[in-house]
């Protein structure tokens, strides 16, 4: 596999999120698209704890920690200006003996599930974006 563009799709107007999805769906399907399953792409926040801040108002860092069912027994964390570390399906269980260290920002909890789509070369998966109960958006992503 070569190139890989994530997109953001816009909503279409008059249309919820769910119906806009289906909208793109069936499009790929009418242009021959066959379904291969499904996906699902989550990511935590966490930033720096307080007590590891040197000086008051010092900003925090943060830190994403991403799963993704296409590697399912890996687990991806993206520093704020830094590194990306993958590591195992269980560095999830060292972040909660770390929380001196990194706290949970336990409303950012951002997922994407969808169907992924094979269509001649290419491998097409759209989802729908959540956070918490509420749909924020569409991601369509296109893996050459």
């Amino acid at each position: 596999m070569g190139v890989t563009c994530v997109s953001q799709m816009p909503v279409a107007e008059g249309k919820s999120v769910q119906q806009t999805v289906e909208l793109l769906t069936r499009k790929l399907e009418l242009l021959g698209a066959e379904k291969q399953g499904t996906f699902c792409v989550d990511c935590e926040t966490y930033h720096t704890a307080a007590s590891t801040m040197g000086s008051q108002g010092q900003a925090g860092k943060l830190m994403y920690v991403m799963h993704n069912s296409e590697y399912p027994l890996s687990c991806f964390a993206l520093f704020e200006n830094g590194p990306c570390l993958i590591a195992d399906a269980n560095f999830d269980v060292l972040m909660v003996k770390l929380k001196g260290f990194f706290q949970n920002a336990k409303a950012n909890k951002i997922e994407t599930r969808g169907t992924r789509y094979q269509y001649c070369d290419f491998l097409v998966k759209v989802g729908t974006v959540t956070m918490g109960p509420s749909a924020r958006g569409i991601s369509v992503e296109v893996v050459d």
